[in-house]
């Protein structure tokens, strides 16, 4: 698709975008969706090779309550693996079908999707990224090998750990077996920063708290969200 608008020009109306709500809304922090559609030519699925439409959807943003991080949310697994893993799509049909089946059946929070083609490999959330810290205390999340999505948090999260030098990063294959030796794991979107994990279906991640690796790497995180 071809964007209908020049970076520079997408950035000014964003901000003229934010401006005019935040006169309009009492309140610190928005979500902002920016959708580009590129049109059907006729009757058919074929792209009508016109610029793409752009949509802007504009919501007041509702972090979780404070007891999430407190004491951490629980995951159930589901098999499923987004469609165009590189293009960050408006297809949720794995994560609804996930909230009507395994999410009651575990009680959970949210949904870890695991690959298709083994039913064990660990992939990413509906729309998070998952992390887990190993016996050694080293930080472990899926690679990006064309099957999960590369967020923006993803990468933020890689290079502030990175920058910090305190724990070692290790983007890795991650399987089902291997989480019952994983004390701790967190999950991390732009929505949530990064909140703690201390369930995955009915195994229980380390004590079933909050761990120190996690309790720092949120500090971290929260320290450079604020100096931004």
């Amino acid at each position: 698709m071809v964007p209908p608008l020049q970076r520079d020009r997408l950035r000014n109306l964003l901000n003229e975008i934010v401006k005019k709500n935040l006169e309009i809304n009492d309140t610190d922090d928005l979500v902002i969706d920016v959708i580009f559609s590129g049109g059907l030519s006729g009757n058919t699925m074929k792209q009508s090779g016109k610029g793409a439409n752009l949509y802007v959807a504009v919501q007041e943003m509702e972090p979780p309550p404070s007891e999430l991080y407190e004491k951490g949310v629980s995951l159930a697994t589901y098999v499923h693996q987004r469609m165009c893993p590189d293009v960050k799509l408006m297809n949720y049909v794995g994560a609804v079908l996930a909230h009507q089946t395994v999410i009651p059946m575990y009680e959970a929070y949210e949904v870890l999707f695991v690959c298709p083609s083994d039913h064990r490999t660990v992939l990413e959330g509906s729309t998070f990224t998952i992390f887990f810290v190993n016996s050694n205390g080293n930080v472990l999340t899926p690679p990006l090998d064309g099957k999960i999505l590369d967020s923006v948090t993803r990468r933020a999260i890689l290079e502030i750990l990175r920058l910090s030098k305190q724990f070692k990063i290790l983007e890795a294959p991650i399987t089902l077996d291997m989480i019952p030796s994983c004390p701790e794991a967190f999950l991390a979107s732009t929505t949530r920063n990064v909140l703690p994990v201390t369930r995955i279906d009915d195994k229980t991640i380390g004590d079933g708290r909050p761990g120190p690796v996690t309790k720092a790497i949120t500090k971290i995180f929260e320290d450079y969200l604020n100096s931004c």
